[in-house]
């Protein structure tokens, strides 16, 4: 399926990042650039939702302290275990070869304790640049509970608040920008969540579409890392 939202330029771009980009980008062959542009050449707006930080920081922070070392440890044991295995197996083995091989250059990233230093250093430097809004929590309960019933997008698939939170704090920072007279053509949210209540197809839910357009009169989009760097950079 094709999804065009058309043209917009770069200065009239809102760019939001989702907490599960976070170890992704650290980790992309251009993140170097990548950051370096939205730091200090991006003309347009960088939203950092205080959800995303604030999952970021809780939750897969202490994953990868805690758990990374021991999935590697493991992973490394299994793997010197298929070396050996016995040649009436060869085929299964290099199949199985190949699937850990497409595991470890997907999640690699998880393995390596340096990355969590080096994620630290990336949110601090992009909250240099980025606008980081936070609704206040308490006067969304019954909202977000509404929402969850209707199965209202987002986080209709999930058995948390989070997704939503991200969202009402982008459409929070979104709001502050418009109401100070910033002209919004695009808003670009950089996630790796494929569920239906964010897209089908890379087509982002037209729930979202709509509330974007209402708060700031701006397309919509969903955009992976490799989307956003080539448009960025090339």
């Amino acid at each position: 399926m094709q999804f065009d939202i058309g043209h917009a330029s770069l200065e009239k771009t809102v760019i939001a990042l989702d907490a599960n980009v976070m170890l992704r980008l650290i980790a992309h062959p251009r993140s170097a650039d990548i950051v370096d542009y939205l730091r200090t050449s991006f003309p347009g707006k960088l939203i950092l939702p205080g959800q995303v930080i604030q999952e970021f920081w809780n939750n897969q922070f202490q994953a990868i302290a805690t758990k990374s070392a021991d999935i590697k440890k493991k992973f490394d044991e299994l793997s010197r275990l298929m070396e050996g295995i016995d040649s009436r197996f060869e085929a299964f083995s290099a199949r199985f070869q190949e699937t850990v091989k497409d595991f470890n250059e997907t999640f690699g990233y998880v393995f390596d304790d340096k990355i969590v230093g080096k994620t630290r250093v990336l949110i601090s430097l992009l909250q240099e640049k980025a606008m980081v809004p936070f609704v206040p929590r308490n006067a969304l309960i019954d909202t977000a509970l509404s929402r969850k019933r209707t199965k209202t997008p987002p986080g209709f698939k999930d058995d948390l608040d989070g997704d939503f939170y991200v969202w009402s704090d982008l459409l929070f920072g979104l709001s502050r920008l418009h109401q100070s007279g910033v002209e919004i053509e695009r808003v670009s949210f950089v996630t790796l969540d494929k569920k239906i209540d964010w897209s089908r197809d890379g087509v982002p839910h037209p729930i979202l579409t709509s509330e974007v357009r209402a708060i700031c009169n701006a397309s919509f989009e969903t955009i992976t890392i490799d989307a956003i760097a080539k448009r960025l950079l090339d």
